[in-house]
């Protein structure tokens, strides 16, 4: 579902001149993949850290990666709507359909972005 979107993006914005485009395409999927791994880095961080670190240091810790995991998300949410609005301008599906503003929509969408792009590779 997600590839083809993505591949009908691709096609008709490679037919511009704006390849910035192209790039952007890419950073949203790459903040899709960084925010997956940042909730995966936080949740074994939670998981092992009470155990390997001290009360003050454990909390540092997990702010550091809480930190980290909304950046990630915040710049995701950017992502989502720089393309959208792109396809809105080239007449092209919405790569993310749900609301923009909806964090968790926006969450499960990378996840189902992931999951796709990965299951679909050839190993």
């Amino acid at each position: 579902m997600f590839r083809e979107k993505i591949n009908e993006f691709i096609s008709v914005v490679s037919k511009t001149d704006d390849f910035e485009c192209l790039d952007i395409m890419e950073e949203l999927i790459k903040s899709a993949s960084d925010y997956v791994r940042r909730v995966n880095v936080l949740e074994i961080g939670l998981m092992v850290g009470k155990y390997n670190k001290d009360g003050d240091e454990y909390r540092k810790y997990v702010d550091k990666l809480d930190k980290q995991k909304s950046n990630a998300h915040s710049g995701l949410i950017s992502n989502v709507k720089i393309i959208n609005r792109l396809c809105r301008n080239n007449n092209l599906p919405l790569i993310y359909e749900g609301n923009e503003e909806d964090k968790i929509e926006v969450a499960d969408f990378a996840k189902n972005v992931v999951n796709e792009l990965f299951n679909i590779q050839k190993i």
